[in-house]
């Protein structure tokens, strides 16, 4: 039987299409292997039709500002061992923490880190965005960047060679569904005062408030064919971008879909959330930058515009770039995420002087000493001691795991000694024989990795300790030595960031 995974995200005219866009991709590359529900405010039209694509449950909430009643609606519908995602400004702290409470996981996708999370995992497709941007819980587990892009499958899925621009003949212009300015006017107008420009392709929304003004503009202008598109397909959508020399749109995920397949983009911002995304493109030369869309004159779009005309070479070079940075197995590294999401059943924090007494328990099980390098009892002074010089120690960390009942289950250290980085784990007593001890070292060596990207972790273990060495190899530890430890044969294997 497929777990659940419920998806909470809204759309329309005051906060556009980018939410639900995104979802959607999300729904598709996570169907085969979980029962999707969509949850919306108030759903109609081609928002419906957009979600039927890849799921018939659809959970129509009552459209309202109050997110405190919004939640109190959601909740109705969700069972403890669902998977929620929620994609929207609006679910902020108190939001999440009320999901949190019924025992669901709870994904964010977030471009914002202008709250507090609680979610145990953070996706932010933007570059260059890092663990620390955010604030949250120590149980937070981050996935960023173009590695973890939110596409459609058909964009996705575009394999063709890189294409050279020699010339700007035709031109896709997209501004959201809404484009509440009217920028899709604007940068048309400038693009029929070109005399190169033969095709200009706008995607537009149904919300849009200027389409008769829009499409007054089109039959005033026969010298250019200008096509306007609606309720386009990804499908549709990645052949238009094929056919055309160059996209014009903001910093949000039309920009990275028009990255994904390949084609000279001319980028930049209408609100702050996309500002993430324009310095991930800047940094890696994957767009040319224009600001703040909403400043610029018809003049100044016309001259910025005729002078890459001079030298369409320079769009060659971001196509590359592109192509480098999106490889499309993004569905590949998010269903491993949503798969061991779902399959959890342990969250962790870290130690504080409050733990001292149970780690002291932990330290002196007979067990755990059997299979340390030093056996002997620890002696409880000592003991103390050393635990609060670890806890001051930037480079030690404590995981403390415990279970959906919140007792306590074992613990990690990750503890970095002059250039070695070292792990360890116990499990308490009561918890072993459960297949616990992969998934402890999987969600803390995670963490630390995210914070560490460049860090290799080692780990020792006694030969005859086997149980342990399986589930280090199960946790992505590899390149096995043979090695003595204070007169002990042992093994010694690493681990470091990896990438599907």
């Amino acid at each position: 039987m497929k777990p659940n995974l419920i998806i909470r995200a809204d759309g329309g005219p005051s906060i556009g299409m980018g939410h639900v866009i995104r979802c959607i991709a999300l729904a598709e590359m996570l169907k085969n292997s979980f029962e999707i529900s969509f949850a919306i405010q108030s759903p109609a039209g081609s928002i419906i039709n957009a979600i039927r694509n890849c799921t018939e449950k659809i959970i129509a909430l009552p459209q309202t500002d109050d997110y405190e009643s919004d939640a109190a609606h959601f909740l109705n519908h969700i069972q403890p061992a669902d998977v929620v995602v929620l994609d929207g400004y609006h679910f902020k702290t108190d939001y999440q923490k009320a999901i949190k409470a019924s025992g669901a996981k709870l994904v964010v996708i977030d471009d914002m880190h202008d709250w507090h999370h609680v979610a145990d995992a953070i996706i932010n497709h933007a570059e260059g965005i890092v663990p620390t941007d955010y604030r949250a819980e120590d149980y937070t587990q981050f996935y960023l960047g173009l590695d973890y892009v939110l596409l459609r499958k058909k964009i996705l899925e575009n394999t063709e060679p890189i294409k050279n621009i020699t010339s700007i003949k035709k031109a896709f212009i997209s501004m959201g569904a809404a484009d509440e300015n009217n920028l899709t006017q604007k940068f048309t107008e400038a693009l029929i005062a070109m005399s190169a420009i033969e095709e200009i392709h706008l995607m537009l929304g149904a919300v849009n408030p200027h389409l008769k003004k829009i499409e007054q503009l089109i039959e005033n202008n026969k010298q250019v064919n200008i096509v306007p598109h609606f309720n386009i397909s990804a499908e549709a959508l990645a052949v238009l971008l094929k056919k055309c020399d160059v996209s014009i749109c903001p910093a949000s995920s039309i920009s990275l879909e028009s990255c994904a397949v390949g084609i000279g983009l001319i980028s930049g911002y209408t609100a702050e959330n996309q500002a993430g995304i324009l310095n991930g493109l800047i940094k890696h030369k994957m767009a040319i930058s224009f600001g703040d869309f909403n400043m610029l004159t018809e003049a100044e779009l016309k001259t910025k515009l005729e002078a890459i005309a001079k030298a369409p070479e320079q769009l060659d070079e971001l196509i590359a770039n592109q192509k480098k940075m999106i490889d499309g197995r993004s569905p590949e590294r998010l269903q491993i995420v949503f798969n061991e999401l779902a399959a959890s059943t342990l969250h962790f924090r870290f130690a504080t002087e409050e733990d001292t007494d149970l780690y002291y328990k932990w330290a002196n099980d007979p067990s755990v000493r059997a299979n340390s390098f030093s056996q002997e009892k620890v002696i409880y002074e000592d003991h103390v001691r050393w635990f609060r010089l670890k806890l001051t120690s930037e480079n030690c960390f404590f995981y403390l795991f415990s279970n959906d009942r919140d007792e306590p289950v074992g613990q990690v250290r990750i503890d970095k000694s002059g250039a070695e980085i070292v792990i360890g784990i116990s499990i308490d007593e009561a918890f072993r024989g459960k297949s616990l001890a992969v998934e402890m070292l999987k969600k803390a060596t995670g963490n630390y990795l995210q914070k560490f990207p460049e860090a290799s972790i080692t780990a020792y273990i006694k030969v005859e300790n086997t149980s342990s060495l399986n589930s280090f190899r199960k946790a992505g530890f590899t390149n096995e030595e043979n090695v003595e430890v204070q007169g002990c044969k042992s093994y010694k294997l690493y681990k470091t960031r990896s990438k599907i």
